[in-house]
């Protein structure tokens, strides 16, 4: 907040204008606790550095100085919106509320095993999973995440993510707190084109109001030692030997479930992980073929063998780091597409506030070669 008070060209240039960097003090001045006339006083104190907030409170965007009845005014209405904020959005109080929520919510993910077997399943746990990671690095319970960001956490594909939060939005897992698009920000160029960048979704992470019962720790723990199972999946079913062209998903969560010391039989991981007996076999031998699993006189355990000895073998080492790639490379087509399309939505050209010096886009889209169909038989 005090580099934003001070006029800090870079803290001011994450804002598209200067009453949003305003308004961005004024919530962390509540979050602070201060008053209103402390955050008053604050304002008045940088009011003679350009671009700063307290420049926001007396000078207009035609550089003319406001009244004082204005400036109360706008301290008032900005005070109001940030206190409303606040109570619409409270703040966690530390790192560590944050991570006992999170927590909770994978308790309640591990504890109804079956809602994630089967084909949309196991998608919907892996962006669930991938959901939890960003929200443990933001230490918020609503981050924000774009869908190619959180294939790039996982070993599905964009499409597979997309499909799966809608499905999750729809049982109350998520919630989209703000919906995704391009924010146009700094000043206009001499043909009047504004620079912009692209905002993700926020998407709180909650745990649904109607869940069904969840199983007991005797049938999770392991009838021979009387273990539950890890909470965690510690993030070793994200690999390239996990993706679609290698071992697959379902054998990444089989993974992770095996322990290297104590064994589990094929009805128990079943039970675990919310997938039928036969499924389960047939990826725990599919595991031993390529040295990651091993069956015992007391159950299956984890192999161990290299992961990357066996992406390579598989001819997948690498894909996850294509796929990011290929990722950064379609949103940089999308912001350059988006950004010229915001430019001229509406009647900024009929009204001469964009006046492009030629009217063609600034890029351009390979096409791919269209394949005409053979000629039909005389």
């Amino acid at each position: 907040m005090a580099a934003v008070l001070a006029g800090d060209a870079v803290a001011l240039a994450a804002y598209p204008s200067r009453s949003e960097g305003a308004a961005a003090t004024a919530l962390a001045a509540v979050c602070a606790g201060w008053t209103r006339a402390e955050w008053h006083e604050a304002l008045t104190s940088v009011c003679h550095i350009a671009g700063s907030p307290g420049d926001w409170m007396v000078i207009d965007p035609r550089g003319r100085r406001r009244s004082p009845a204005d400036q109360d005014h706008r301290v008032v209405n900005t005070w109001a919106g940030a206190v409303a904020q606040f109570h619409r959005r409270p703040p966690a109080t530390d790192g560590v509320s944050v991570m006992a929520e999170l927590a909770e919510i994978r308790h309640a993910m591990d504890a109804r095993p079956w809602l994630w077997g089967g084909q949309a399943g196991g998608g919907n746990r892996a962006t669930l999973e991938a959901l939890l990671a960003v929200a443990e690095e933001a230490l918020r319970l609503d981050p924000t995440a774009s869908i190619r960001r959180l294939a790039e956490l996982s070993t599905v594909t964009a499409s597979t993510i997309d499909r799966a939060i809608h499905r999750l939005v729809a049982v109350g897992w998520l919630r989209i707190e703000a919906g995704h698009g391009i924010q146009l920000e700094g000043w206009e160029d001499a043909d009047g084109r504004r620079d912009g960048h692209a905002v993700a979704r926020r998407i709180r992470i909650r745990i649904p109001d109607d869940l069904p019962e969840p199983l007991s720790d005797d049938e999770l723990a392991d009838p021979r030692t009387g273990e539950l199972p890890t909470v965690r999946w510690a993030g070793v079913a994200v690999h390239d030997a996990f993706t679609w062209k290698g071992l697959g998903a379902v054998a990444g969560v089989l993974y992770a479930r095996l322990s290297p010391s104590s064994p589990a039989s094929a009805q128990l991981l079943a039970t675990r992980v919310g997938y039928t007996p036969g499924t389960v076999r047939a990826h725990l031998r599919r595991l031993a073929r390529h040295g990651l699993a091993v069956a015992g006189p007391h159950g299956w355990s984890r192999g161990g063998r290299d992961l990357d000895e066996v992406a390579v073998e598989l001819d997948v080492a690498g894909t996850r780091a294509e796929r990011a790639a290929r990722h950064e490379l379609q949103r940089a087509r999308y912001l350059a597409y988006a950004i010229e399309f915001s430019n001229r939505r509406g009647y900024r050209i009929e009204r001469g506030l964009y006046r492009p010096a030629v009217d063609r886009l600034p890029f351009s889209v390979e096409r791919p070669p269209v394949a005409l169909p053979p000629p039909r038989a005389a």
